[in-house]
């Protein structure tokens, strides 16, 4: 995959947005006088992105500019992110109203005071997203996501970090839900421990939220290393090529009707990357999650039988589903392997 991307020179409105980008994304673009004139596609810090025939460059720039706020969670050098990176990657965190769907007895608290009480608990954010709403009356109430790491858990050291999830929104689609999470860090896999494993800690919108919150943070560290101990079981386990097609074909099932297109099973278990060759079960299993979550495989049209790139799963609620799903198919597959 090229390691560049292409967009077209910015208009002069543009040149203040694109001052403030990150000296280091200059060195990945090539500016073209002549826009955008085919499809493009790109591989910047391993995301898949496609840029279709009369994108402005406003569209492409907004783009690049989420990517690289979230730019530590992808490499080896990461870091916490500082508000102005938030409100660009989840403008839902800083809502100051709850949706005016929500009824009197729905307590508002702002995520950005989650964010705050778990700053000053040593969980700081690496990660944000937020579903996006066809709705003009929700946008700024959506669906968001946010990964945290306590402070000391920013090292090289360690092949994978534990990580807090949260979830929530303002206009009714989620309560605060925290849930664990590992990132690995040789393939920037931000992974969601299931239900099944860790359970997943649900507070409404009532009563004392943010110390509901903190509580069940503590909670989830406190269950996290069962989740290690599972991953280092599944690194122990050995998968033949039958069974590793058997967990690839339930594995696009979660994400792609097999009646409607078709995704091939040896590209789904094709690594990128020579760290992720071993046949083992929990390198398997990160290979499918990134193939499934991030995209970049060929789906075919049964009917049509056109081709496509997968795009990479922007929503939320499917992010948390797949996640989850991906995990407990790895459970079912080490149970197996076990017997």
């Amino acid at each position: 995959m090229p390691r560049f991307i292409l967009i077209p020179r910015f208009p002069e409105p543009l040149i203040p947005i694109a001052q403030t980008i990150p000296t280091l994304l200059y060195e990945s673009i090539i500016y073209l006088n002549s826009g955008v004139k085919k499809w493009l596609t790109y591989a910047p810090m391993g995301r898949i992105i496609t840029i279709r025939p009369g994108n402005s460059a406003k569209a492409i720039l907004s783009e690049v500019v989420t990517m690289f706020n979230n730019r530590f969670y992808n490499t080896m050098n990461q870091g916490p992110l500082e508000n102005d990176a938030l409100r660009r990657l989840a403008p839902s965190v800083f809502a100051e109203a709850k949706h005016g769907s929500r009824a009197e007895t729905y307590k508002f608290i702002p995520t950005i005071n989650i964010v705050d009480a778990l700053r000053k608990e040593g969980f700081l954010p690496v990660f944000a997203s937020e579903s996006r709403t066809r709705s003009e009356d929700k946008k700024g109430f959506a669906k968001h996501l946010i990964r945290f790491r306590q402070h000391d858990g920013f090292s090289g050291v360690g092949e994978v970090k534990p990580e807090i999830v949260l979830v929530n929104s303002h206009d009714g689609t989620s309560s605060y839900q925290l849930s664990a999470g590992l990132y690995r860090l040789v393939c920037s896999n931000g992974m969601i421990v299931s239900d099944g494993q860790i359970d997943c800690v649900r507070v409404r919108h009532s009563g004392n939220v943010v110390d509901n919150v903190i509580e069940g943070t503590y909670r989830i560290v406190t269950e996290t290393p069962k989740a290690i101990e599972h991953m280092d079981a599944m690194r122990g386990l050995m998968l033949t090529r039958a069974e590793q097609g058997i967990f690839a074909e339930a594995a696009k099932g979660l994400r792609w009707d097999g009646e409607e297109v078709s995704v091939n099973n040896a590209e789904l278990l094709r690594p990128r990357r020579t760290a992720d060759q071993s046949a083992d079960l929990w390198t398997t299993f990160n290979v499918l999650q990134e193939k499934v979550l991030k995209g970049g495989v060929s789906v075919q049209n049964l009917n049509t039988r056109n081709s496509q790139r997968a795009r990479e799963v922007k929503s939320v609620t499917e992010n948390v589903r797949l996640n989850k799903a991906l995990w407990t198919l790895a459970e079912e597959m080490k149970k197996l392997k076990a017997a």
